[in-house]
Formats: structure tokens, sequence, C-alpha cells
């Protein structure tokens, strides 16, 4: 016997084999076994989903004398009869190479005889959108009042190519691209049955490369059997889809996140001579790309990929040095040249063009670009700030005992000086107005007692700077963190103030005290907190009676230093 290939041998036989499509599934079973079955059908979906098989099974199902839960039975007189090639019950034409009106007349003729030997006649016809116009006029009135005997299931990748008159005849099942996860399932059963050894990883791979297509899949899979006789890997799959050698793309990205433009161009000609195609380059590069950016933000980036091991952690390593912004403006750039690339004489050097760029970001002005560069200066700064809050208690304390020496000694002499110019300017007035001068025992009260001179008033500027500091500090920080991002906005328009080791957050509205108070967030707080000597958190609703402006701040200086009684 002849080998077929995996997708025809292992094609559906009935509804229960059929992966992805459960509501369509669902759907036709149910109007088999309630016998309300129609008379027109539109199968829509992108290629390899299902819509043939799914049309055949059909076909069978509403024949089968004995039919289980809506499916065929397969042993039956009708099953057995349609399984015979040379049935002329079930027929099915391809419309590609059968578009023009007279091969419609045809059926139009042929619809007329009941069946031979079944209770249905059903017409498969297959890329539908073919038909030329004057075909899709002719098959209206037939597909819109055919024979009781008679049943149209029509097949099209495009269907938006379809006249409305004939959507408007037919019941349209959509039928989407069959998930990752599901194919891979799949094709392990098909190697488990013909006794294939493989790695998960590997099949994991081969099911990725259908993009939700079955029969690309399984594609991919008969040609990785034929690969070789030994356990099929992660890098045979590879080697059979013609994928760029990962470790030379690992080098290649590196570089263009390091900025270093020569090594990009060195790697690019390394690639180029291999004799890579300049298009699959680019679209490999968008694809490793789209794994670094799972990495660097999802949190099950592993089970989504479904990578090796070693390879995953390359990727991890390389997504932890580079901000998120970065890998989307990559993408961005890589992206845009695939319409470049299809009409350019000079491929090579629209790739190396858009790589370059994707090096330099200080020469680039998107809004992601420019995300990245200011990420990139805000991590340099935290380098810094990580030692910043001891510096400025330290500041803190030179700037007390400066004032502690501004109060004790300079206090005399700006009191002595308006004390002086009355006098000598009042003596003209008492001869001129008749005005008596005030006696010279009022003002000697002006002079601070030492007692008070000596009390140091430290405590509250310190508490009041550090509030600013402390809490600006957890919002730059809080910026950083994974996942933070909608706590970062809204403490942006928060208040806080720091007294005695506590940290009183104010909020504006319940949703805020919610976000704040919730474990997760206020953990986050705790922990970014205690690194500026914060022991305890409170939050509440309202705001805050003291605000840090710069009057406040230097009346908390001196308030206690410089009492003056000011005398009418």
């Amino acid at each position: 016997m002849a080998y077929l290939a995996l997708y025809r041998r292992f094609r559906p036989s009935d509804f229960s084999t059929v992966i992805g499509q459960d509501a369509i599934v669902k759907t036709l079973t149910n109007q088999i076994m309630t016998d309300k079955i129609g008379h027109a059908y539109l199968f829509c979906g992108a290629r390899g989903t299902g819509k043939t098989s799914l049309a055949k099974i059909f076909a069978k199902a509403v024949n089968c004398l004995d039919s289980k839960n809506g499916s065929p039975c397969g042993k039956c007189e009708a099953c057995k009869a349609l399984q015979d090639p040379s049935n002329v019950d079930v027929i099915e034409m391809d419309a590609a190479s059968n578009n023009k009106v007279e091969n419609i007349r045809d059926i139009r003729e042929s619809v007329q005889y009941p069946p031979v030997s079944v209770k249905y006649k059903v017409y498969i016809i297959d890329e539908v959108h073919m038909l030329t116009t004057e075909a899709f006029n002719a098959l209206l009135k037939t597909l819109e009042e055919p024979p009781k005997h008679a049943i149209f299931i029509l097949a099209t990748t495009e269907s938006h190519k379809l006249p409305a008159t004939i959507l408007s005849r037919c019941m349209r099942f959509d039928f989407k691209l069959i998930p990752t996860k599901k194919i891979a399932e799949l094709i392990c059963g098909i190697y488990d049955e013909i006794g294939k050894k493989y790695d998960v990883e590997a099949v994991n791979l081969i099911a990725k490369s259908g993009e939700g297509s079955v029969r690309d899949a399984l594609s991919v899979a008969d040609l990785c059997v034929s690969f070789g006789n030994e356990k099929l890997t992660y890098s045979d799959v590879l080697t059979v889809l013609g994928s760029t050698d990962l470790n030379k793309i690992d080098a290649l990205m590196k570089a263009v996140f390091a900025g270093d433009t020569g090594s990009v161009l060195s790697f690019t000609d390394e690639l180029s001579s291999l004799g890579k195609s300049i298009g699959l380059l680019s679209k490999d590069l968008v694809n490793y790309l789209r794994d670094i950016a799972v990495v660097k933000t999802s949190k099950n980036a592993k089970d989504i990929l479904a990578l090796p091991e070693d390879r995953y952690a390359v990727m991890k390593s390389l997504a932890s040095e580079v901000d998120e912004h970065r890998i989307l403006r990559c993408i961005e750039i890589l992206s845009s040249i695939e319409n470049s690339l299809r009409y350019s004489t000079q491929p090579r050097a629209v790739l190396e063009t858009a790589l370059i760029k994707a090096t330099m970001p200080e020469n680039d002005y998107n809004i992601d670009a420019l995300l990245a560069r200011v990420k990139a200066l805000e991590e340099k700064l935290a380098k810094y700030e990580n030692g910043a809050p001891q510096k400025v208690v330290e500041k803190i304390v030179e700037v007390e005992k400066v004032v502690e020496k501004v109060i004790e000694k300079p206090v005399e002499k700006p009191i002595e000086k308006p004390i002086e110019k009355p006098i000598e300017v009042k003596k003209p007035i008492v001869d001129d107005f008749g005005l008596v001068p005030p006696p010279e025992e009022e003002f000697t009260p002006i002079i601070p007692e030492p007692q008070k001179v000596e009390r140091k008033v430290a405590e509250k500027p310190v508490v009041t700077v550090d509030a600013s500091r402390v809490w600006g500090g957890i919002v730059r920080k809080l910026r950083k963190a994974p996942g933070k991002t909608i706590l970062w906005v809204a403490c942006q328009e928060m208040t806080a103030t720091v007294e005695n080791g506590e940290l009183t957050i104010f909020v504006s509205s319940e949703n805020e005290k919610k976000l704040v108070t919730s474990k997760d967030n206020l953990d986050t707080l705790y922990s970014l907190s205690n690194e500026f000597g914060v022991q305890n958190i409170k939050v509440i609703n309202g705001k805050a009676e003291n605000t840090a402006n710069p009057e406040e701040i230097a009346k908390a200086f001196f308030q206690d230093a410089l009492k003056i009684k000011k005398e009418n």
C-alpha cells in the first residue's frame, strides 16, 4: 500500500475525534439528533482547521442508520456505502478548478435525481469563493430551494469574497484556529501510535509552527519522522524548519541591546552568508524578540513558550538586561520592514538599516525609545540613591549644628542694629513733631533669654524633610517594581507624612484605600519603606493637615529659637 501522509492517515472519522471546534460539533450533532438538518451550510475558516473533514463526517452522519450521539457508527450499510470512493451520493467538488458556470449547471441537473443508497445526497464544494459571478448566479436558485434529498456544504477560506446572496442562503459556521496545546496533544498521540520517540519541547515547537493549522503541523511532523530514526529533539525540529541558529541570534540581539553597531553588522553578515533568506531571518528575529518580551513581562512565561531549560535560561538572562520599552521598539522596527523587504532589490541593506536603528535608541524619537532611555537613566540614578538616605541624614545633622551656632552667636547683632537706628532717627522726630520716643527699657525683652536659646528644635525639620524625601524615594522605587504600574500611578497623586518611624499615607477615595491596603501592594510598600527606616504604615482617607512647604520648614527650624514680641 502506498504511504499516506499523516494528515490523511489520521483524518478525523467522527465528531469525537475533531479537535478545537467544540461549538460547531455540538451544533451539528444536536441538529442530527433532533432531525433539524438544514439544506445549505457554509464552513468558513483558515486552512487546516477541519472544514472539509467535518463536512465529510456530517455527510456520513446525516445518512447513518444507527448514529451514536450524532456521530456516524461506521458499521451500518449506509456508512459502509459512503466509505466506497466510487459512491455517487456524496459529491466533493473543488471550485478552484471547476469554477465555471457549466460545472454548476451539471450540479443543477444531477441534483434532481434522488440518492442511490442513502437518504441524502450531499454536495461538498471546497474553495467556493473561486466560482465566477455567473457560476454563483447559476447556483442561487438551487441553493435556496434544493430538493428534499439534497444538502449543500460550501467551504471557503475567504468568506468576504462570497456574494451576499450566497451568504444569506446558508447556515454559516466560522472555524477558529486550533490551540497549540491541542495540536501538540494530537501529535504526541500520533507519535506514540507509530512508535516515534520524541522530546516534549520538540513536539511543542512542531505544534507552534502550524500557527493554528492542524494540517500544517502534521506536515512538519511527517518531515520530522523522516528526518531520522533516533529520538526527535528540539534542535532537530529547528533544522527541519530551517530556522536560524539560536546561538547566533542570541549573540546578535545582545549586540543590539548593548549598542554595539560593529558587532551587529558582523553577526548579520555571518547569518546572511549561511544562505538564509533575509525575509525569514527578519521573521526569526521578530519571533525571538516576542519570546524575550514574554519572558520579561509574564510570570508563567515558561509554560507559554514551552522551551527547553537551557534555552529558557539564556532568554531569561538576556531579558533581565533590557527594558521592556526597548524590546517593544525593536519589535516595531523589525516588523515594519516586511513590506520593504518584499519589494526591495537590496533586502540585506534594509535589514541592516533596521538593526542599526534598533541599536541606536539615542537617535530614535519614538515614544518607546525615549521611555527606554529614561528607564536607563533612572537605573543609573538608582545606584546612587541606594546610599542616599544615610547621606541625607548626615547632611541634616550638619544643618542642625549650623543652626545652633547661628542661634547662639549672631542673634544679638540683628537685635542691636534695630535698637540703635531708631534711637538716632527718633531724635529729630521728637524735636520737629513733638513725639516722645519709647523708653529704652521696653526694648530689652526682645533679646531671647539664655535658657530658651539653648533649646534644640531639630526634630520637626527632620520629620518634615524626611517625609517628602522618604515618600518620593518610595514612589521612585515603586516605578521599577514589576507589576506595580497601577499602584505607582495612584501613589503619585497621594501625600504622606513620617513621624516616629510611621508612614501615614493620605488617599482621596475608598478605591485608592483598597488599592493601597491590598496584601500584595501593602507588602511591596513595606519592603520599599523599610529601606528608609519606616517601621509601620497607616492609610487614611483624607488630606494631610500639615503639608511640607518652605515657610513651615523654616518656621520649624527657628520657632523655638527666635520668639519676637511684637508691640504697637
